[in-house]
C-alpha cells in the first residue's frame, strides 16, 4: 500500500536549528581546507578506468564538463569535505583533468564555457532527455517524452478561479 503524502509531512520551520552542534558534516570543519589536499583526495577517482567509462557516456550525450565538476564540487561539499571556495578554486583542475580523458578516448566534449552554447534558441536540457532516453531505450516505436508533448499539445488548459481563505472576491 502506498503512503499518501499530506501537506504536513515536511519538516517544520526552525527544525535545522534544533539538531547538535557539529552533528552534520557541513557544520564541521571541512576534512580539507586547500587546494592541493583536495585535489590528492579526487585524484583516485580520476584514475579508476571504471570512472572513465561512465563520463565517457556523459560527454557522449552532451552534458557539459563544467557541470560534471559542479556535481562532483557540490556533493564533496555537503560531505563536509572542502569548503565551496575549494571547490570554486579546483574546478578549472578538474575541467583539464576531465578534457585529457575524453582526449585518450578520442571523445570531443562540450566544456560549457562555449560562445554561443545556448544562443540558438534552442532547448539544449530537453533535447539531452531525450537523447538519453532515445540511448536508455532502443528498439521502442515512440519516445515517452515525445507522447507526453503531444498530448499536452492537444489539449487546451483552462485556468481555475482562485479560491481559499485569502484569495479575491470577484466584482458583483
Amino acid at each position: 500500500m502506498a503512503k499518501t503524502k499530506t501537506p504536513f509531512d515536511g519538516p517544520i520551520p526552525g527544525m535545522s536549528l534544533t539538531a547538535e552542534p557539529k552533528s552534520r558534516p557541513w557544520r564541521r570543519p571541512a576534512q580539507v581546507s586547500n587546494v592541493d589536499d583536495a585535489l590528492v583526495m579526487y585524484l583516485p577517482m580520476f584514475q579508476s578506468s571504471e570512472f572513465a567509462i561512465l563520463l565517457s557516456e556523459q560527454i557522449e550525450n552532451g552534458v557539459p564538463l563544467t557541470a560534471i565538476a559542479n556535481i562532483f564540487i557540490t556533493a564533496a561539499v555537503m560531505e563536509g569535505k572542502h569548503t565551496i571556495d575549494v571547490g570554486i578554486l579546483i574546478a578549472p583542475v578538474l575541467i583539464e583533468l576531465m578534457l585529457s580523458i575524453a582526449d585518450s578516448l578520442g571523445i570531443e566534449p562540450t566544456v560549457g564555457t562555449e560562445e554561443g552554447l545556448y544562443d540558438d534558441g534552442k532547448d539544449k536540457s530537453l533535447e539531452m532527455i531525450r537523447r538519453a532516453v532515445k540511448n536508455s531505450k532502443k528498439g521502442t516505436e515512440e519516445e515517452p517524452a515525445m507522447k507526453m508533448e503531444s498530448e499536452m499539445a492537444e489539449e487546451p488548459v483552462e485556468a481555475e478561479a482562485p479560491r481559499g481563505l485569502m484569495a479575491r472576491r470577484s466584482a458583483m
